[in-house]
């Protein structure tokens, strides 16, 4: 077997991880229904039941990236950041809870919502309306077939000093580069979801400062790891528009 590969579900992480507790918490969180911050019925429910789907998405999307199903996995990207904007609208707007229940809430237009609601500067200087339309901009080779898509399940057989071929990974293994760059991108993800929940429920964790608490100090311990995965790659940001095992072409002076 390849050095870049290994079998399925080898590299699950643990209950114990700061990952799998904030998920915990978020899932129990949706389950109690707390009131947000746009304060009517409509927007509890209906903050309870996107963020109950938005937590169904990413355990799914991790699951099958274990499994090797990378290429499916990457196309759940962009499904997870349409329900982060809308779970986000309905909770900070009851017109956008209202929408959402009625079937008429767009994502892209959530994201207008509560980003003009919370008008945040990031520490880059970059406005968070920005920076979330980058991110659903980024991700549209996703949403639907194209070859960025599908060469999440392409890896490089080493067959000589800076040789190598390109293999489909029909067995399917977990191609080791893939699963980790969509890992990290999910522990950034709920990174910022958590964020999200520390605005749009801040009326909620005012008078539940234990319950705030808890999930701040989740919050830090997924902010390292993201951290160190960022100066594993040495980058700034993590890039998931080209499959990161395909990016390997680089070192290979030939392929066959």
């Amino acid at each position: 077997m390849s050095n870049y590969l290994q079998m399925p579900y080898q590299d699950i992480i643990g209950e114990n991880s700061p990952v799998q507790k904030a998920l915990k918490y978020l899932r129990v969180f949706a389950d109690e229904k707390p009131m947000p911050n746009a304060n009517t019925t409509q927007s509890r429910s209906a903050s309870a039941l996107i963020l109950t789907h938005l937590l169904a998405l990413c355990d799914g999307t991790g699951l099958i990236n274990c499994r090797g199903y990378h290429s499916a996995a990457i196309t759940m990207f962009r499904p997870i950041e349409d329900a982060t904007d809308c779970f986000a609208a309905v909770a900070l707007d009851t017109n956008a809870a209202k929408n959402w229940s009625e079937g008429k809430l767009k994502s892209s237009d959530a994201a207008k919502i509560w980003t003009n609601v919370v008008n945040l500067t990031l520490s880059d200087g970059v406005y968070i309306s920005e920076y979330r339309k980058t991110i659903r901009h980024a991700l549209n080779n996703y949403s639907h077939c194209t070859p960025n898509q599908a060469h999440w399940n392409v890896y490089l057989e080493s067959i000589g000093e800076k040789k190598c071929t390109m293999e489909l990974n029909t067995r399917p293994l977990v191609i080791n580069l893939n699963a980790y760059y969509i890992d990290r991108y999910l522990c950034v993800h709920l990174y910022e979801l958590i964020e999200i929940m520390f605005i749009a429920f801040s009326e909620y964790f005012n008078t539940h400062f234990p319950s705030k608490e808890q999930l701040e100090k989740l919050r830090i311990e997924i902010e390292k790891i993201v951290v160190d995965f960022l100066g594993f790659i040495k980058s700034e940001k993590i890039d998931a528009s080209i499959a990161p095992e395909l990016a390997r072409l680089n070192s290979c002076e030939e392929t066959l």
